[in-house]
């Protein structure tokens, strides 16, 4: 019996979208922005979060722009069977497994982040085949 067919529907907030940034795309996630011409003036956050965009825009900006936030999102929304851009960003810079929930949830685990992430700054993490094929 064949898979069913996955509706991209719905609307995402901004916000919720970038909860999973962790600036490792590139600067795909700006890009994407600016495509979908969401201001951003300090040049890496949206500046509306509460700002809703359709689900199929956050798509596109994983998929055309290769946007990590937008793959994540879309995987813990949909239960996509994907590997966690999140969770693997935070393993290159922090060392460690398993911290996607406590980074989403602990303030302090996030300004951890930011303390090591300088030394990452040129650092660019591809998105693997299996995340764009979970949201083919």
């Amino acid at each position: 019996m064949a898979a069913p067919v996955r509706t991209w529907s719905g609307e995402i907030q901004v916000g919720e979208w970038e909860q999973y940034h962790l600036g490792l795309d590139g600067g795909a996630h700006q890009r994407a922005l600016t495509a979908l011409g969401i201001a951003h003036r300090d040049g890496v956050r949206a500046d509306e979060p509460y700002l809703v965009v359709p689900v199929e825009s956050v798509r596109r900006a994983a998929l055309e722009f290769g946007d990590h936030a937008a793959a994540d999102v879309l995987r813990a929304r949909f239960g996509l069977d994907s590997p966690s851009m999140l969770g693997r960003g935070l393993k290159v810079v922090l060392g460690q497994d398993g911290l996607e929930k406590r980074y989403l949830d602990e303030p302090g685990l996030q300004l951890r982040y930011i303390g090591h992430r300088r030394r990452f700054a040129g650092y660019v993490m591809p998105m693997p085949a299996s995340v764009r094929k979970a949201l083919a």
